[in-house]
């Protein structure tokens, strides 16, 4: 069936082609980032496409994506999950989308006749990335037969034959008896655009290290173990910052204020997040934090910088969290089965703020 899929047969093309959903924790950092910070009712893309050569199922088939404005309602969105500005994803994602075009044209539900763009085609942005942009725009093999794609557009042509001349001409002859609004329906009935975007890149976000923001030597040092189970969000309850300048002057004021009145070691925080969106390094991954009494020498401590009682913090400032959580569970230094807690659960505290604790409330594996 053209435009629809019954819950059976879809499953049965699930099974077909080995797709699945993503890790929980990927597929919850990207899902929720899309959800939560950007508003949108479900993680944007149709398709995703891993380096393992697995594409996993996100909107679908049958429901309109969110992956570039003005495009959505005539396109499907396919998302090579990583950045692709220097490299070029893995042979098996780049034969995995290939064939995924290939099936999409033979279900129905992409154009024969289709058009294959890149994200910076449609949209003001760098995706897919240089790399990948130079790869998919020699993509003749994942065109059909009788298709070729040239390389300034994409635009995928039909190779035209005499027979196919005359027959263009007579559709040319009838648009041209029909009005613009008309001459445009036909066409968006005729083709289908494909968006080749760069998802979420879900890595390790960059750090800015102690001495970059010029923190003192701490007194001593008292060694964390890997693995933790817990991570706990706190909010500073101080200044807001969207510079690295400011955010840089109130971390080292923290830390001063830790040290000085409160007689730490050190800052008290494993990691701190201004909103110019960049993660401050407090105690790092390796010293255990002062942030929560009885918790310390099972958690990471990860604060918010500035007072989030009324207001949550800006989506930089939320995506590089979720960044740093997934890179914490990445490098081993967090339980990939570990349990994500407001400081308020764990200590007598309002930390983080009403704002920001309903808007954590809503991410993967939290638990009060």
């Amino acid at each position: 069936m053209a435009g629809a899929v019954q819950e059976g047969s879809q499953a049965e093309a699930r099974r077909g082609w080995g797709w699945q959903r993503t890790s929980e924790e990927t597929w919850d950092h990207i899902q929720n980032y899309h959800m939560d910070d950007r508003g949108w009712s479900d993680i944007g893309y149709n398709f995703l496409i891993g380096e393992d050569g697995r594409v996993y199922e996100d909107r679908g088939w049958s429901t309109m994506g969110a992956h570039a404005k003005s495009w959505n309602h005539k396109s499907l969105g396919f998302s090579f999950l990583g950045t692709f500005s220097s490299r070029v994803p893995s042979a098996a994602a780049l034969n995995a989308a290939q064939s995924l075009i290939q099936c999409t044209i033979k279900r129905g539900s992409l154009s024969s006749s289709y058009t294959l763009k890149g994200h910076r085609n449609v949209n003001a942005t760098e995706c897919p990335g240089n790399a990948l942009y130079r790869v998919i725009s020699w993509w003749a093999s994942a065109v059909p037969p009788g298709l070729t794609i040239n390389q300034d557009s994409f635009s995928a042509k039909r190779s035209r034959t005499e027979q196919g001349n005359k027959k263009e001409k007579k559709e040319k002859k009838a648009q041209r008896k029909t009005g613009p609004s008309e001459r445009k329906m036909l066409l968006l009935m005729r083709v289908m655009w494909f968006s080749v975007l760069c998802a979420v890149a879900l890595g390790c976000p960059s750090i800015v290290t102690r001495s970059q923001w010029r923190g003192q030597s701490p007194r001593s040092r008292d060694p964390l173990k890997t693995r933790l189970p817990y991570i706990i969000i706190h909010h500073t309850a101080g200044n807001r910052c969207s510079t690295l300048a400011d955010c840089s002057r109130e971390v080292k004021n923290i830390q001063s204020y830790h040290m000085n009145s409160n007689g730490w070691d050190d800052i008290g925080y494993n990691f701190l997040i201004g909103e110019d969106g960049k993660v401050y390094e407090g105690r790092g991954w390796s010293t255990r934090g002062a942030h929560a009494k009885g918790w310390n020498d099972k958690s990471l401590g990860l604060a918010f910088l500035g007072n989030f009682s009324s207001r949550v913090p800006s989506a930089a400032a939320l995506f590089a969290a979720r960044r740093l959580i997934q890179c914490a569970v990445s490098r081993g230094s967090l339980s990939r089965s570990y349990t994500l807690k407001g400081a308020r659960d764990v200590i007598s505290t309002i930390s983080p703020g009403d704002a920001l604790y309903g808007a954590i409330s809503r991410w993967a594996r939290f638990k009060a």
